[in-house]
């Protein structure tokens, strides 16, 4: 590897630990003060956008030179938009959409882009890709939220260095792949594994290795928890993180149960908002010093602390060579309206339901009823269930479900037919119709996280029904 590229990231990550230090003393500050700084890095954002890309002076053509820009005046932002206009959106008139994703086809490491651009990929649930990049220091900021978090849940620099997995996106262009590459320089002893390996190499892996903190996707944190109950797992993990998809509390007492800790809960977008569980473990922290973010119902306006949004609008307040303002996520949360007992000010989400995009629409008496991912939490709370999927044919739904080994199959069918039709008949669902596919396993798309509710077209391995 290109030795002035090593020593970009020496430079880099001894930036982001500086940088999480002083973001650290952020989390308490009195809202009025987090305010002013929200405001502050407002202004300057949309002033560089403006001067920067030829798209934001167009979209924000009369806007006032000088004085406080008024956010909720500004138009909103959605992938599609952005990825149309890309080349005209970027700050740096060198960057081209098309160009970047040549880059990122067989990127095999954390390699950079005209020696100083990381660029990542992500694709939602309706399988639109979105092309993100970060100049060096917007990427420092990015690792500084992750050192941060390592923070907060106990995970610092020492002596032997700390021995860390983390089981992140099949793709090297996937943002936790990226980071796990850009911190590797040992400050931490770190081994990155693909969540599309074969489990049974994940478990010889982490059994070779022996973490001391342990980070993976729910879907993948549950199935290694049935491992070390199993005995074929054998690590004894001092803090356990989870990320990328939604994990239910049934999911998170499997995890306690297993590994003996409660795990903290990531919160990380390659659209730059983050956030994390905290020692209280009373909900999630969003990180607002370096991104807004607006909880807003489906015709985009604000909804109240305690009540459910529809989608974020999030504003990274950081990133300067891709400005992203007011820029749409259909991640569907309700914020807590009271204070944590950590004594930290960050807002937090009280509740994460999934992406808008997972909300499935049946039949009720009167009006279609919204059944949200949580609500197949009767699933997950199932002991013989190891993983599953909900697939939405019409009026009907489907639940594809990998069973633990020596589960009763058509018992278990039975009994998760009759619970989640029980739970659709209490939501307003009329005349709930469920059908159960067991099969041997779920196929992961190649960026790795298995969505709970999906549209037709995902095959189970192995099926049986």
């Amino acid at each position: 590897m290109d030795v002035g590229y090593q020593a970009k990231r020496l430079v880099d990550v001894g930036r982001a630990l500086r940088a999480a230090r002083a973001l650290a003393e952020r989390e308490r500050w009195p809202r009025e003060r987090l305010e002013r700084h929200q405001q502050q890095q407002l202004d300057a954002l949309v002033r560089y956008a403006v001067e920067h890309s030829p798209f934001y002076r167009g979209r924000f053509a009369g806007l006032p030179a000088t004085g406080s820009v008024e956010l909720r005046a500004l138009p909103t932002l959605d992938k599609g938009t952005m990825m149309q206009n890309f080349d005209e959106l970027v700050t740096d008139r060198r960057l081209r959409r098309d160009a970047l994703l040549s880059h990122l086809d067989g990127l095999e490491h954390d390699a950079l882009y005209l020696g100083e651009y990381r660029a990542m990929t992500t694709s939602g649930s309706s399988g639109s890709k979105g092309l993100f990049v970060y100049d060096r220091p917007g990427w420092t900021e990015g690792v500084a939220q992750f050192f941060r978090f390592n923070a907060i849940a106990g995970v610092r620099p020492r002596l032997p260095r700390l021995r860390i997995a983390a089981i992140g996106g099949g793709a090297p262009t996937h943002m936790s792949r990226r980071g796990a590459a850009t911190v590797a320089i040992g400050i931490h002893r770190v081994l990155s594994l693909s969540v599309t390996m074969p489990l049974s190499r994940i478990v010889q892996k982490l059994n070779e290795f022996q973490p001391a903190y342990l980070n993976a996707y729910p879907s993948i944190a549950v199935l290694l928890a049935e491992e070390q109950q199993g005995g074929r797992l054998r690590i004894a993990p001092e803090a356990v993180s989870t990320s990328s998809e939604l994990r239910t509390p049934e999911a998170t007492e499997r995890l306690v149960a297993a590994f003996g800790v409660r795990p903290f809960d990531l919160y990380a977008t390659t659209e730059g908002l983050w956030g994390c569980s905290c020692e209280r473990h009373a909900g999630i922290h969003l990180f607002e010093d370096m991104t807004i973010v607006e909880n807003v119902d489906d015709e985009g306006r604000p909804v109240a602390a305690g009540e459910r949004g529809a989608r974020l609008l999030v504003t990274n307040l950081f990133n300067r060579v891709q400005p992203l303002i007011r820029f749409e996520l259909p991640d569907v949360i309700t914020i807590d309206p009271g204070p944590c007992p950590c004594g930290r000010t960050l807002r937090r989400v009280k509740v994460i339901e999934g992406r808008a995009d997972d909300v499935l629409h049946l039949a009720g008496e009167g009006a279609p009823v919204a059944v949200h991912p949580l609500q197949f939490s009767v699933v997950t709370a199932d002991r013989d269930v190891r993983e599953f999927q909900v697939v939405q044919e019409g009026e009907r739904l489907r639940l594809r479900v990998a069973l633990r080994d020596g589960a009763p199959a058509e018992e278990a069918s039975r009994r998760l037919r009759e619970r989640v039709a029980g739970r659709l008949a209490a939501l307003g669902v009329r005349e709930p119709a469920v059908e159960v596919e067991t099969c041997a396993g779920l196929d992961r798309p190649a960026a790795g996280k298995l969505q709970m509710v999906v549209a037709d077209g995902v095959h189970c391995r192995g099926a049986s029904s």
